[in-house]
């Protein structure tokens, strides 16, 4: 538990430094000092931005080297941000300095024209959007930016679409439990939709409305949640198990790495790192251990080794049969 909350330590740090020094230098541009020497903060801000992202970079990228078209992109990303965060007369000063002007234009072109350049070669290589949009981006940002348009678009279409089952595939349901809780969940949510929205609005409108916008977000994703369970089942097909939970879990699980299969599990072992548990908001009733370890890459590509899968079934039992006649 101590080594994983090391681990997670630095990633956290190297996210929190660069917008810490970043948010400081903001309110620096906010003073009587800065406000008296507009042309020498706005320089100031701009080195502070620049520089705080490239050597968060830095120190992300493996042998401190992220290379040279990431580095321009920490560089550009830093001359936008010292130009929309400054307070008014730095950015003013800011934008009057022709050559520095030119200067940030110039590295923002060169990161562009560079990062456009790969991105059409990788949409022809893949025909992915988004991995040609990962080219410009961090790839992080547009995995969770997909991911969202996804959920979005899942929760205003495909009403009544049939469940995702492949030909040749057995699919095995696991929805009946779990939804009728998120739908709960849902109607509380709406309620409370409704009487912050009529609470807060007395106070602020602008406060209303972002609060407004959260809460009918929130209600979209469980919406696409329940949707998702049901046009998702877990599958048997001609290779092993696709253990699937909505759109939070895809994992496919050869039959030849399947060493045994059980039904009793702890909650405690189901937090372990080495265990994947796809049973949302209820308690595993089948369990996969495999003969070696597979790699599972999480939401936003985080990796990890898995021994152990558990999910949940609505009817355990004949996927305990099916399974049986294929290992």
């Amino acid at each position: 538990m101590q080594l994983r909350v090391v681990s997670l330590a630095g990633p956290v740090l190297l996210l929190l430094a660069p917008l810490l020094a970043i948010t400081a230098g903001r309110f620096a541009t906010h003073s009587e000092l800065a406000a008296g020497n507009p042309r020498t903060a706005a320089l100031l801000f701009l080195w502070l931005c620049a520089d705080a992202l490239a050597l968060a970079l830095i120190a992300k990228a493996p042998a401190n080297r992220p290379g040279m078209r990431a580095l321009l992109g920490a560089i550009a990303a830093g001359c936008i941000v010292a130009t929309l965060a400054a307070a008014t007369p730095v950015r003013e000063a800011l934008l009057g300095m022709n050559a520095v002007v030119a200067a940030m234009v110039l590295t923002l072109a060169a990161y562009l024209g560079w990062s456009l350049l790969l991105a059409l070669r990788r949409w022809r290589a893949t025909r992915s959007v988004e991995k040609a949009l990962g080219e410009i981006l961090p790839a992080r940002l547009v995995t969770f930016a997909a991911h969202e348009s996804a959920m979005l678009r899942l929760a205003l279409f495909s009403w009544g679409a049939a469940p995702d089952v492949p030909h040749g595939a057995k699919a095995f349901e696991y929805h009946r439990v779990v939804n009728p809780m998120i739908a709960a969940f849902l109607v509380l949510q709406v309620s409370e939709i409704l009487v912050v929205d009529l609470l807060v609005s007395h106070w602020s409108e602008r406060a209303a409305l972002v609060l407004l916008a959260l809460g009918i977000w929130g209600a979209l994703f469980l919406i696409a949640l329940m949707k998702a369970f049901r046009l998702k089942p877990i599958l048997i097909d001609q290779s092993g198990v696709r253990v699937r939970s909505g759109t939070i879990v895809d994992f496919h699980v050869p039959f030849d790495a399947i060493e045994g299969i059980g039904g009793a599990i702890s909650d405690a072992e189901t937090k372990r790192g080495d265990v994947l548990n796809a049973a949302i908001l209820s308690h595993p009733n089948i369990v996969l251990t495999l003969s070696r370890p597979l790699e599972h890459a999480g939401f936003l590509a985080r990796k990890r080794l898995i021994r152990r899968v558990a999910f949940r079934l609505d009817q355990p039992a004949p996927f305990f049969e099916a399974l049986e006649h294929r290992i």
